[in-house]
């Protein structure tokens, strides 16, 4: 198992070196109430570089997530009452679940083209109807985007015992690509899903990766 990740740490180090963007992500789940939850996830990609920023819901903090295969270390940072802190992990199967994920490329499922386009923000996107398991539905995946939203799932799993199955979803349906609008229907009774790519930049924002200032501890597995 250690060898296996090692492995995949030299493969993420190695990985879309020349990928640069930003983007916010918006999630909104709504119950078969009719209640909505909403929530965003700030995203900066500098090659295999990776960094998050989760926006706190109420009066709960904001928490960034910072991502570097080549020191093998993911560190969490927070503010709260002033207070910079924030801990470091080893990258291991145990702090990040879904760490297979963010090299894996979509397969099978299925997936269907309409032959439908719209331009949004932008950028040409093409309509694809999507069905797994668990929700069916429809994407509009940019064309001139060399990112996966299933690499952009795997970096939502990190603690431990943090489900993937977001991710394990979205493999199941075989999409490739990053979709800009993606609405999906549960067909498990669950919540249905609806997906937003805003304000995408193909520029790394640094404030995301400036760790100036926090004080953090190293976190033994």
């Amino acid at each position: 198992m250690r060898t296996l990740y090692l492995t995949l740490l030299a493969l993420l180090a190695s990985a879309a070196s020349a990928q640069q963007c930003s983007f916010v992500l918006v999630s909104s789940q709504t119950n078969s109430s009719g209640d909505t939850r909403t929530d965003s996830i700030t995203y900066s990609f500098d090659g295999p570089n990776v960094a998050m920023l989760m926006h706190g819901r109420g009066n709960q903090p904001d928490v960034r997530l910072v991502f570097d295969p080549a020191a093998g270390a993911i560190t969490q940072l927070h503010t709260i009452n002033g207070m910079k802190g924030g801990f470091v992990f080893a990258m291991s199967e145990k702090r990040w679940p879904g760490m297979t994920y963010s090299q894996d490329t979509p397969t099978g499922g299925k997936v269907k083209y309409t032959g439908k386009e719209k331009v949004i923000q932008g950028h040409t996107c093409k309509e694809m109807k999507v069905s797994g398991s668990e929700y069916s539905g429809t994407a509009w995946v940019a064309e001139d985007i060399p990112l996966s939203m299933l690499r952009v799932f795997s970096y939502q799993s990190v603690g431990a015992g943090k489900s993937t199955t977001e991710a394990d979803n979205l493999k199941a349906m075989g999409m490739n690509g990053l979709p800009l609008e993606m609405t999906l229907k549960s067909t498990t009774g669950k919540a249905d899903v609806q997906l937003l790519v805003l304000d995408y930049q193909p520029t790394v924002d640094a404030s995301l990766f400036n760790t100036e200032g926090h004080s953090t501890t190293f976190v033994e597995e």
